[in-house]
């Protein structure tokens, strides 16, 4: 009852400031800024008009309380140097932030939910001036979008993309720039290096799951990140499939012929990654007879969709394939 009287007392106060609704009011800003459009020389950066799944909302000011329903806005905002006043977590993980952003996230961010399932009365609770959300929480957005204005970006948008709007959202266009820039030359010095030692050899990315052995394709978008960012080779069984991913069953992993594989494994599907493993399919394969299986956290390569942790992902994907320690 408490949380229903609360979102509906935050629905009357938002009067037309919700992002759910187009602006009814031209922005000041040149062009009926997009994001990622830089900052007009010698002028401020607000208001500036944010396009999103729901229509756009006019953001009048820097925002100072931001919740976010996506870890890959705590990525997308610390790579900024920027930090989120509360956060959901990854799927499966109820306490847990990302590990990899430890050192670097503020002590005092309040726990939000988990992605799959947001706390709305932890949201209410921390009075945020703008929320951070993808169509992935759709089902929320109704009771989330009374809270406070929300902007709702595509699950699967490019993190590029993703990162242009969060520094058009901060003021800080010039900065996603320039992370943009740092990670396209270290993909491209890699891609090089990469070419060079495996020549046409294949690399496939599978997650042994309990429904069985999901393989990932160039349209996923950490495939997107090991096929076009780092240029390696797509097995041919792989690349005929229209799909982000599909699922083979354990007696059919040899049908996906690839040179090397990245073996996604985490502590929800565990026992599935052992049961792979055990098979006597599994182990007469060529690649793994040649130690060319490489295990992966897939927390970190899956659920973590923003520049700090690609970076991450190129990093640790050359230095299984390059043979560097």
């Amino acid at each position: 009852m408490f949380i229903c009287l609360a979102l509906m007392l935050a629905a009357c106060g938002s009067g037309g400031n919700n992002a759910n609704a187009p602006s009814s009011t031209p922005s000041e800003a040149p062009a009926e800024e997009a994001p990622g459009n830089s900052e007009p020389e010698g002028g401020s950066a607000y208001p500036v008009t944010i396009k999103h799944l729901k229509g756009e909302y006019k953001l009048e000011k820097r925002p100072e309380k931001i919740a976010v329903l996506d870890t890959k806005f705590v990525d997308q905002l610390i790579a900024l140097d920027e930090q989120p006043a509360g956060s959901a977590t990854a799927a499966g993980s109820d306490t847990d932030f990302p590990e990899y952003l430890s050192d670097r996230l503020a002590g005092d961010v309040k726990l939000l939910g988990t992605r799959d399932k947001p706390n709305l009365e932890a949201i209410l609770a921390m009075q945020p001036d703008l929320i951070l959300m993808t169509d992935f929480q759709e089902e929320a957005y109704a009771n989330i979008s009374k809270i406070a204005p929300t902007i709702v970006l595509d699950f699967d948008e490019d993190w590029r993309a993703t990162l242009d709007t969060m520094g058009t959202i901060m003021g800080k266009q010039a900065e996603a720039k320039a992370v943009q820039q740092a990670y396209e030359e270290k993909a491209t010095k890699l891609k090089e290096q990469l070419a060079a030692k495996l020549g046409e050899e294949t690399v496939a990315l599978i997650r042994p799951r309990i429904e069985g052995i999901r393989v990932h394709t160039p349209d996923h978008r950490t495939g997107a990140i090991l096929y076009n960012d780092l240029g390696l080779k797509v097995p041919a069984s792989v690349a005929a499939v229209d799909d982000t991913a599909y699922e083979l069953s354990l007696e059919a992993v040899s049908e996906i012929g690839a040179d090397h594989y990245f073996l996604l494994s985490d502590a929800m599907f565990a026992d599935a990654v052992k049961e792979l493993e055990s098979t006597n399919i599994w182990k007469s394969l060529d690649s793994v007879k040649n130690h060319h299986v490489y295990k992966a956290d897939s927390t970190l390569w899956i659920a973590y969709y923003g520049p700090i942790a690609n970076s991450l992902i190129i990093e640790q994907a050359a230095e299984a394939l390059l043979g560097q320690q």
